[in-house]
């Protein structure tokens, strides 16, 4: 009798942890997409700001050791790109784009071991192409037949700017063409950059190219093989996001720069060890670098 009073006194408690483990579990269910894919729905961030990109080489057997930098500056209405290439193909028309992914793609990503990394091989990993770093970045087509062309010593400076709420605009309408490789932005979304890559193509046609290197679109091979890629990271301005760089920003900057500056400053030895130590570093260091930081990269730092 005592072991089946027992029993009904525990039933409750143990249909209780069952149910929490129920719900903790359907909380946890993440979709993991994976890959590059299209333009998708993503925690938006605010795109005020300089970002940065070190280009790494790819296909080195034709193209070479391609190096560069690229900054991006965001400025109220004002987009502007500016990219300082080297060791690129000489004579060469360098396609190039920001795409929807988060990393390059590697030598690993050659799926058919021919030696090279095409541009249907590394799709899945930069994603669709996004803004074409053409003659006119207000359009993604106005500007497709312009591209930089690498001088005899196979460097080339591309410098353009446009207006973000016109470039906003036109990555916002309506995709006329879902077939292609360049998606647009689902509408409200920013142009959330970091994180995003950036990459470049084009070898010579004259380029040894086995018939396995394949087109990701109706342009030969050597046109769209990539040379060199990089992602593109916060360096400086602005904020990480509107959820996690305003609040990153702003918390992080702000509550950890004013709380954990000016109460743990102000405040001083008193209150300083333990609200600006405490609230300071957390505050200002977690909310800060890892709110603003993780979603914004140099949030924290650039507002404390």
């Amino acid at each position: 009798m005592k072991k089946k009073n027992k029993l009904t006194k525990l039933l409750p408690y143990a249909m209780s942890v069952c149910m929490l483990t129920f719900v903790a579990a359907c909380g946890s269910d993440d979709d993991d997409n994976g890959g590059g894919g299209g333009a998708q729905q993503q925690q938006q961030q605010q795109d005020e700001g300089t970002y940065s990109v070190t280009f790494l080489p790819l296909n080195t057997d034709v193209a070479g050791n391609v190096s560069g930098t690229g900054t991006i500056t965001v400025a109220g209405d004002d987009v502007s790109v500016d990219m300082n290439i080297s060791g690129a193909p000489a004579f060469v028309e360098h396609t190039q784009h920001i795409h929807t992914g988060s990393a390059c793609a590697t030598l690993a990503n050659d799926t058919n071991a021919d030696g090279f990394v095409d541009a249907l091989e590394a799709a899945p990993i930069v994603g669709d192409s996004l803004i074409p770093l053409d003659s006119n970045l207000e359009s993604q087509d106005a500007g497709a037949d312009n591209y930089p062309t690498a001088s005899s010593s196979g460097r080339y400076v591309y410098t353009e700017s446009t207006s973000l709420s016109r470039m906003l605009a036109d990555l916002q309408a309506p995709d006329t063409d879902t077939t292609d490789h360049t998606v647009k932005l689902p509408a409200g979304q920013n142009l959330n950059l970091a994180g995003r890559v950036i990459e470049i193509h084009g070898v010579s046609a004259t380029s040894a190219l086995p018939a396995t290197v394949q087109s990701d679109s109706d342009m030969p091979a050597h046109v769209t093989l990539p040379i060199a890629c990089g992602v593109i990271t916060r360096t400086g301005g602005g904020t990480g996001g509107t959820t996690g760089g305003t609040t990153g920003g702003t918390t992080g900057g702000t509550t950890g720069g004013t709380t954990g500056g000016t109460t743990g400053g102000t405040t001083g030895g008193t209150t300083g060890g333990t609200v600006g130590g405490t609230a300071g570093t957390t505050i200002g260091g977690t909310a800060g670098t890892t709110i603003g930081g993780t979603a914004g990269t140099t949030v924290g730092g650039a507002n404390n």
